[in-house]
């Protein structure tokens, strides 16, 4: 083909040399042309129509497609091809210029690499496609593909390094691999990382402990958010001061990790606080309080059956009410048994889970009545707004007992009233 193009170029009168290096730069120029013109026909025409005849349902796959474009890769393979079947231009039968026929092995190598990249690139966007196509279906239940799709990248890409510097040094892949071989021990510790996420990966896909959207608290690495990416090497948590943190996978396998998703399944979010009462208002309940709390209503069928059981073993025991022989009502127990009833009777609490009103060791801050219950609400701002509003109601009811919140009074208001008295 040169030999023809330099007859062609004799009539500009040029010395053979000249001449020469115009036809090849001539030959180098169409073959690049007719590659670029090969890659602008099958991307812009022939991939553009068979997207649009083919893709035109509106589907998740087809969706996953049009983000990731794989085929837009098939175009860089058609014009590799083109590059390579060229190479044959680039020869001649002139004995000057007999070197440009070593040319012809570059060129056909130049389009074997290049077809390798881009059956590389087909390859790793058909697998985001895959990874899209299956978040896409996916159930909230099912674990995520990334990491595992993530190790197939990394084998991948790996080969065809194999392959390109294989064919560069122009010797054996076999040979090449014998001697990562002997350099395992170095591989080792730069993938290190790579090895203990792919084990942690799977790991966390086999006993289902974290997916993407679940609520997780890692207290020693400060995380406390949900996940949003879960892949070979990192995983992704948004925390709820809306800051991103990125902790290796195997974290996930070696620290405690508490996974809220428990609490979002049961639909039940728990209560667990306490009143701590002033040790110096229990008392016995007089008659006066009785016949008061008897008039509340979540109270009123439980003080009429314990007066009469109490009136009737007081009788037995001949002895009468308020005597330390007999039994009697405490205020601090009608307020314990309010709350449960009152609880009870809330809409927003769960009657099918732990339901307990109980009092806890009494200590230096008073008495705790502890409440532990399970809203039927998981949403944060809803949870505390009934959270809130429980609290509310119990500490306002106090004062209708005769009983106290125990709370530390500070000096400065010691000392407000002692200006105040003066």
């Amino acid at each position: 083909m040169i030999d023809e193009i330099i007859g062609f170029y004799k009539f500009l009168g040029l010395s053979y040399d000249l001449t020469a290096a115009l036809a090849i730069m001539h030959v180098v120029l169409m073959i690049f042309g007719l590659a670029f013109l090969a890659y602008f026909i099958t991307k812009n025409y022939i991939i553009s129509y068979a997207r649009k005849t083919i893709l035109y349902k509106k589907n998740v796959i087809s969706e996953t497609i049009a983000v990731y474009k794989p085929f837009e890769n098939v175009a860089h393979l058609v014009s590799a091809l083109t590059f390579y079947s060229l190479a044959d231009l680039m020869t001649s039968d002139d004995s000057r210029i007999s070197w440009i026929n070593d040319s012809v092995i570059f060129i056909e190598e130049g389009g074997v690499m290049y077809a390798t990249l881009a059956v590389v690139w087909f390859f790793l966007a058909f697998l985001n496609v895959a990874n899209g196509y299956y978040e896409g279906i996916k159930k909230s239940h099912q674990p995520s593909i990334k990491g595992y799709l993530q190790l197939v990248k990394i084998i991948i890409v790996l080969t065809a390094v194999v392959l390109i510097v294989s064919m560069l040094f122009d010797k054996s892949p076999m040979a090449f691999l014998t001697g990562l071989g002997a350099a395992s021990a170095v591989i080792i510790l730069v993938f290190k990382d790579t090895i203990l996420g792919f084990v942690a990966s799977v790991q966390v896909a086999s006993y289902d402990l974290v997916r993407i959207g679940d609520w997780i608290t890692i207290k020693d690495l400060n995380v406390d958010g949900d996940v949003e990416d879960v892949s070979l090497n990192t995983v992704r948590i948004r925390n709820f001061d809306k800051t991103i943190t990125s902790i290796p996978t195997a974290a996930l396998i070696s620290h405690g990790v508490q996974n809220w998703r428990g609490m979002t399944d049961t639909k039940g979010r728990r209560i667990k606080r306490s009143i701590n009462i002033d040790i110096k208002t229990i008392k016995f309940c007089d008659a006066a309080l009785l016949e008061k709390l008897a008039k509340v209503f979540h109270l009123k069928k439980y003080i009429s059956e314990k007066r009469s059981e109490i009136n009737s073993y007081n009788l037995k025991q001949k002895t009468v009410e308020g005597d330390l022989n007999g039994r009697a009502l405490t205020n601090i127990g009608l307020f314990r048994q309010y709350i449960y009833n009152y609880l009870r009777e809330n809409e927003h609490i769960r009657n099918d889970l732990t339901f307990l009103i109980r009092q806890l060791q009494p200590g230096q801050s008073g008495i705790p009545i502890e409440i532990y219950v399970f809203t039927n609400d998981t949403n944060w701002v809803n949870y505390e707004n009934i959270q809130s509003d429980i609290f509310d109601h119990l500490l306002a009811a106090l004062p209708k007992f005769e009983l106290s919140a125990f709370q530390v009074i500070s000096d400065s208001n010691e000392y407000l009233k002692s200006i105040e008295k003066k």
